[in-house]
């Protein structure tokens, strides 16, 4: 009978030695699952903020804009020029191919 009792205790020692792993196992498994719950929620909200921060940039100053191409050419530029505003767009060689506005000539300075 004595044989049996020994079995027994070691059977429950083995029982609860794996019911503390089970729930180790289990809360690690739930903070797992919340962790990466919350990290999908976030960047969900981080996708959809850039749209709203787009449509808060009303005016634009400056006293030239230049545009250019992938290269880097400029291709053209608007500025203020003698009091006139003036847009200029220039072809590969650098060379103006439209404009607006007077170009003010020198002999009348």
């Amino acid at each position: 009978m004595e044989m049996a009792h020994t079995d027994f205790d070691e059977l429950l020692a083995r029982m609860k030695k794996l019911e503390g792993q089970n729930r180790f196992w289990r809360r690690a498994g739930s903070l797992i699952a919340l962790a990466l719950g919350l990290s999908l929620t976030a960047n969900v909200i981080a996708q959809e903020k850039p749209e709203k921060l787009l449509l808060q940039a009303v005016t634009i100053e400056a006293r030239t804009f230049i545009l250019k191409d992938a290269s880097g050419t400029v291709r053209g530029r608007m500025t203020v020029e003698y009091g006139e505003a003036k847009l200029e767009l220039y072809d590969e060689a650098g060379k103006v191919t439209w404009s607006t506005g007077l170009r003010p000539l020198l002999s009348q300075r």
